[in-house]
């Protein structure tokens, strides 16, 4: 089963439920474009990326759906990504977060070596109901079958059609989901009265996505910017990822040492 999903490397395995649209698989990049404000400045890339998993609040468009969740919002791609940040008043100041599966890298900072579940919610009408409780409407017993449906297999994301990109697909991860991200890189565009900046960070490298762990104690600073935060080298965040990063290393050395034997 291949091309299911644009954003997902060619030639993956992909596993699917014997009944429901659940599949599981790797491999994947997404995106996420925010508003970037100013109390934004200092913090660093894995304070930034942290703060993409949100408690869902009531305030919160979708907070009726999944209420016990801390959930996130990715897209396929950055077109997506972008359509869906000005469609809910992102402004013309851009932070654009570029992710993987944290699985796929040749060298993984995460303890986690399961694939992404993700629900294919395209099959479900999934942006139905979504348009649905952005209007304030109420759902059918149906649709709230649906939703209970998903609460029970507990899946890492939920891919539903982009309402405001056509072919595009958005992403709504849980914690579960999004603790398997890892950052290939951050951008930032300001846009002040028409004087353009702009800067990124790349915590990953090369098509085998080898991760710079350092680049995660980066932050933005004024007039798109970027400074080094060392405070990061005592994290447990960042202890964690070299740990695991060093042992993916040396499986690596011994496989080619016994190879070369």
């Amino acid at each position: 089963m291949e091309g299911l999903y644009s954003n997902q490397d060619f030639g993956r395995c992909i596993y699917k439920h014997i009944t429901l649209p659940v599949y599981m698989t790797d491999e994947f990049r997404f995106f996420r474009c925010v508003r970037f404000e100013d109390g934004f400045y200092g913090k660093t890339i894995s304070e930034l990326h942290n703060g993409n998993l949100r408690v869902n609040k009531s305030d919160n468009r979708y907070s009726s759906l999944f209420p016990d969740e801390k959930i996130s919002y990715w897209a396929d791609s950055i077109k997506t990504a972008r359509a869906e940040a000005k469609y809910h008043g992102s402004g013309n100041d851009l932070m654009t977060f570029w992710a993987y599966d944290d699985n796929k890298s040749t060298f993984p900072t995460i303890k986690s070596e399961e694939p992404l579940i993700i629900i294919d919610g395209r099959n479900l009408e999934f942006s139905k109901i979504l348009e649905k409780i952005e209007n304030s409407v109420e759902l059918c017993e149906n649709e709230k079958i649906i939703i209970d449906s998903i609460k029970e297999l507990k899946p890492d994301c939920l891919a539903y059609e982009s309402l405001r990109c056509i072919g595009g697909t958005n992403y709504l991860f849980f914690e579960k989901g999004f603790r398997k991200l890892s950052l290939r890189e951050v951008r930032l565009r300001l846009n002040k009265k028409g004087k353009v900046n702009t800067a990124r960070v790349t915590c990953a490298i090369s098509s085998d996505y080898r991760p710079i762990l350092e680049k995660y104690g980066n932050s933005f600073e004024k007039i798109a910017r970027t400074k080094m935060n060392h405070d990061y080298f005592l994290s447990n965040e960042y202890i964690f990822r070299k740990e695991i990063y060093e042992k993916s290393m040396n499986r690596l050395k011994n496989f080619y040492s016994k190879k070369n034997l």
